[in-house]
């Protein structure tokens, strides 16, 4: 059975869909699919020499028609144009995090977050049971508890994306250290391909702070935070798994539904950067690091949000959809 992802990155783009994706293609592959990514050329730098590169749409559509299954993550595509990929491929998995595309047809639609659909969407798969998480993160999520009594978590966790789009990883650790935070319990966890990394780099060299980048698991990092500073993208539902208090960037309007259902919970907070100028950037900075200070001493907050985070997502998402999904071409 041969398996089709559309999902481009790139800096502006960010990592997130190509990240979740492959979580998604590794279950698929432990069932006996073939997967390969579709990626836009222009993105090539940040595909590997497996995936398959384009010049056009007709390109895909010409691909998708010949594939058994067809997942599209790709927020370039509306409504008209998911419609159209349907004619050339109806066994189409849709990922989605907005529900802003208006009314289009899927076989199957996959949203970590609580949403109605219109009937065109024969199968919904919807809910923090179908988060896609990476391999690491389906041992980890099983083992933590055990583990939660073993270690003390210390740290503060500062990771914003794999690209880090608006350069702020250096901005927050200024703040930070201009708040009297100790260095010694700042970790970061920088992106390979993030903004101003030489830079960072050399802050955290000269302030001895601890820094990590492109890490293939990150699951050690997170048993040690006692909170994090996050973007709020695939990354929200893998510390939730991991059971670490979060104050949130959102750095994309996309982050938008995901925060205005999981901070009502009590696990995490937020402070947006995406609807202010760079003038104003540096005012939400003062306010994101002055959140983080008055939590960090709440012990009473953090305990209840982690076990609140534990109970929402199982790491277990991309074997249930692949299951489910691979299951119906059995049955049909």
């Amino acid at each position: 059975m041969k398996l089709l992802v559309r999902a481009d990155a790139s800096v502006e783009i960010g990592m997130g869909h190509r990240v979740r994706c492959q979580a998604l293609t590794h279950a698929f592959e432990a069932l006996g699919w073939q997967c390969r990514f579709v990626m836009d050329r222009r993105y090539q730098a940040f595909g590997s020499v497996e995936d398959i590169f384009i010049d056009s749409e007709t390109q895909f559509w010409r691909l998708a028609a010949q594939a058994d299954l067809v997942i599209l993550d790709h927020y370039g595509y509306l409504a008209e144009d998911i419609a159209r990929l349907y004619q050339h491929q109806s066994n189409l998995l849709v990922l989605d995090d907005m529900n802003d595309r208006g009314v289009f047809p899927a076989k199957w639609l996959l949203n970590p977050l609580q949403q109605n659909y219109t009937k065109q969407i024969e199968y919904l798969l919807t809910g923090s049971q179908y988060a896609l998480l990476r391999p690491v993160f389906q041992r980890s999520g099983h083992s933590i508890d055990h583990a939660k009594n073993l270690l003390t978590p210390s740290q503060l966790l500062i990771t914003l994306g794999g690209t880090d789009p608006l350069a702020l990883t250096l901005p927050i650790l200024n703040a930070l250290l201009r708040s009297d935070f100790p260095a010694q319990d700042i970790r970061v966890l920088l992106g390979a391909n993030a903004k101003n990394a030489d830079q960072v780099l050399g802050f955290c060299l000269a302030h001895r702070i601890a820094i990590e980048q492109g890490l293939s698991d990150v699951t050690p990092l997170m048993k040690q935070a006692k909170m994090a500073i996050s973007a709020a993208g695939g990354t929200l539902f893998e510390l939730a798994c991991m059971g670490v208090p979060t104050v949130f960037a959102q750095v994309a309007e996309n982050q938008t539904r995901s925060l205005e259902q999981h901070v009502p919970l009590g696990w995490c907070r937020f402070v947006r950067f995406d609807d202010v100028s760079d003038a104003l950037r540096g005012q939400r900075i003062e306010e994101l690091v002055e959140e983080l200070n008055r939590a960090w001493f709440d012990l009473e907050w953090q305990d209840k949000a982690r076990q609140i985070a534990r109970r929402l997502v199982d790491g277990d998402g991309a074997k249930r959809v692949a299951k489910q999904v691979s299951d119906s071409f059995h049955l049909s």
